[in-house]
């Protein structure tokens, strides 16, 4: 179902920017845009994030999000998009989240006309318990890969993963 809903905010973003293929609305299997992020807990083995009532917040400088759950009871699942204007472009902010083993796995996904990729800036926020934990601000870079008959410009990010660490204590 969330990737369902992932899926259909990247093909309304292509239809909205124009994709006038013959074939229609190209969706290439290899286009890796979203910028993956993972929360984890240094005081945990394998990061997996301790019991607490959490809230979790991804903003951008046009756009943001958040959303509360309490593990070990919710798998914290998060499948958002939101239009937004910024002045410069109009388009679309995506944000999937999960929890499991090895804490919560984000995947940000920002469209711009037909191109894909993640947002210049953004920041991730969790709280544990009503307090505030961590904060931590990125500025991703991006590459083009070469993806041949495609409707979009799909921006892959490069370097190494981003990670957010919950302090043990």
């Amino acid at each position: 179902m969330l990737q369902r809903t992932w899926l259909l905010g990247l093909a309304l973003a292509a239809g909205v920017a124009g994709c006038n293929k013959s074939s229609g609305i190209c969706m290439n299997a290899n286009c890796e845009a979203s910028v993956p992020v993972a929360v984890v807990d240094d005081g945990q083995p394998g990061g997996q994030l301790r019991a607490g009532a959490y809230t979790f917040r991804v903003s951008t400088d046009y756009a943001e999000k958040a959303w509360s759950c309490t593990l070990p009871a919710d798998d914290c699942a998060l499948d958002f998009f939101t239009d937004f204007a910024d002045g410069e472009d109009d388009g679309t902010l995506s944000i999937m989240a999960r929890a499991g083993e090895t804490g919560l796995e984000i995947e940000v996904l920002e469209t711009r006309g037909n191109i894909w990729s993640g947002p210049a800036k953004f920041m991730v926020a969790v709280e544990r318990d009503g307090e505030a934990v961590v904060e931590e601000t990125f500025e991703p870079r991006y590459e083009e890969p070469l993806v041949p008959d495609a409707c979009a410009v799909c921006l892959k990010r490069k370097g190494r993963d981003l990670v957010v660490h919950v302090p043990a204590e």
